[in-house]
């Protein structure tokens, strides 16, 4: 169970090990001397949320900002406050500057001035990138007509608990330029959210959902993956606990209980987009595939041959629901898929067995909903089930959550 873009760094010499995500407002905001935008185009910052008992948490991935100096004098970023709001008013502030700032600056500048990692694996991990003209500056100090990347993700996250929930941001940039400091002050729109759709699960019996959005090295470090989750058995006969995602010392597929196990469409649609030539067989032995590694040796062999998403993502199927909502279920069985584009689904209906293809270290359903049909660019969604209800998080207290989040994992046996 791996964050596909994670490795996919890993493929090419660069492992990114913070988690991005932006905002894209219609205008970027401006000043006369320094203009401040997102990375990306077209996405949506979306907070976790969860209401247990009487609290509230809100949890925000901050966006990535470029800083682009348009005076004559150099500009030097000196310190981000992050500032979350209720109402308007200041609740909970996020201060980063030093050498936290300073290595996430160049550490990201580096990578993407280099221009080694292919698109897809960028925007993979970014999303749709809207790079300036020339490179980044190399550490926090622009020159006239340069930029300086702010990964601010990189560094930490937006997390509040309280009787009220974040429900806006904003981030103030102290910059010194010719022995003056001046504060800019750049609004961040939220989009809250909640799962349109009346959707099921799309296994049943005795699972454990891992790395879920608050397990924040995994999933929640890409794109279209923020709100992903790993699907894999539990409860299973042989296995040394009732936690173990297989036998002891599993020798085949079969030894792993989700394996072959029927993966069903959450809801009606249509069938969007299908990737099935993945070899199984090059993902058949656990002695092999366990191993770290293993699995990008083979991605980089197949993505010429296959394609990147049919590479990446192992045997998949994307379901647009008409809603504005699309489904992605990925590492299928090969051979197994009973649908091809253009063909309608009913909610519960089979389309495909779990299988163990594509960026897996062991057979599981990785799963996600995004807002577009593109696995590389879209935005991620958070996502809830009828037949899993929010109170899987923590049996003891009432809860209400706009995505199952509140730990790393989830043990539940779906009906």
């Amino acid at each position: 169970m791996k964050n596909l873009s994670k490795s996919l760094f890993e493929i090419f010499g660069f492992v990114l090990a913070a988690m991005i995500i932006v905002i894209s407002p219609s205008t970027a905001w401006s000043a006369d001397k320094i203009d401040i935008r997102y990375l990306v185009q077209d996405k949506k910052v979306i907070p976790v949320t969860c209401r247990i008992g009487y609290w509230e948490i809100t949890d925000i991935k901050l966006p990535d900002l470029v800083v682009t100096n348009k005076q004559k004098t150099p500009v030097t970023v000196d310190q981000v406050d992050v500032i979350g709001k209720v109402s308007g008013i200041e609740t909970v502030r996020l201060q980063i500057s030093g050498k936290p700032l300073s290595e996430a600056i160049t550490g990201t500048a580096d990578m993407l001035n280099k221009q080694e990692l292919p698109l897809p694996s960028v925007q993979l991990s970014f999303g749709k990138v809207a790079l300036p003209e020339g490179m980044f500056s190399g550490n926090a100090t622009a020159a006239r007509g340069q930029s300086v990347l702010l990964p601010l993700s990189k560094i930490a996250y937006l997390h509040h608990v309280g009787h009220v929930k974040i429900d806006g941001m904003e981030i103030k940039l102290t910059m010194k330029s010719g022995g003056k400091k001046t504060v800019s002050s750049f609004p961040v729109q939220l989009t809250p959210y909640k799962v349109k759709g009346k959707y099921i699960f799309p296994v049943k019996g005795d699972v454990q959902m891992a790395f879920l959005p608050l397990s924040y090295i995994h999933h929640r470090g890409s794109a279209s993956q923020e709100f992903a989750m790993d699907i894999v058995g539990a409860n299973q006969k042989d296995a040394p606990s009732f936690t173990a995602i297989s036998s002891s010392k599993p020798k085949t597929l079969s030894d792993y209980s989700i394996w072959g196990r029927e993966v069903m469409a959450i809801g009606d649609g249509v069938v969007s987009e299908v990737g099935e030539k993945f070899p199984e067989e090059l993902m058949s032995a656990p002695s092999k595939f366990s191993e770290p590694g293993y699995a990008i040796s083979i991605i980089k062999k197949l993505i010429t041959k296959i394609g990147w998403t049919n590479a990446v993502a192992g045997n998949y199927v994307i379901i647009d629901h008409r809603n504005g909502e699309f489904s992605v279920y990925c590492h299928l069985q090969e051979g197994s898929i009973r649908v091809k584009p253009g063909d309608k689904v009913n909610k519960a209906m089979v389309i495909a067995k779990v299988g163990n293809t594509g960026n897996s270290g062991a057979p599981h359903l990785h799963f996600q909903l995004m807002d577009s049909q593109n696995f590389f660019t879209a935005n991620g969604l958070p996502m809830m089930f009828e037949n899993v209800p929010a109170q899987v998080m923590i049996a003891e207290f009432p809860v209400n959550g706009n995505t199952l989040s509140f730990s790393d994992s989830i043990f539940s046996t779906v009906p």
